[in-house]
């Protein structure tokens, strides 16, 4: 179900019998801003597992040592990304 701010403004009891998933979209730029679950989904589920899904597989690409390392490396990249090279 897709529905948009204004109508979100004047029917909020939609979300009392909420049953499927609601995506709240702005209509002039067709972005989704929020996503609503209904109550009885968001209990039987882990949200943080069905929220960050696509984080699931993800393995970072360099493992630091100390946290001295991971700041020179952050500040190499910048300034690898800001002047080249």
């Amino acid at each position: 179900m897709v529905i948009g701010v204004s109508e979100l403004q004047k029917k909020i009891s939609i979300f009392r019998n909420l049953t499927e998933t609601v995506h709240i979209i702005d209509k002039k730029s067709k972005q989704i801003l929020a996503t609503v679950l209904p109550k009885n989904q968001i209990e039987k589920e882990n949200l943080t597992q069905s929220l960050g899904g696509i984080f699931q597989s993800y393995k970072p690409k360099d493992s630091y040592a100390n946290m001295e390392e991971m700041i020179a490396d952050a500040y190499d990249k910048e300034m690898m990304e800001k002047y080249g090279k």
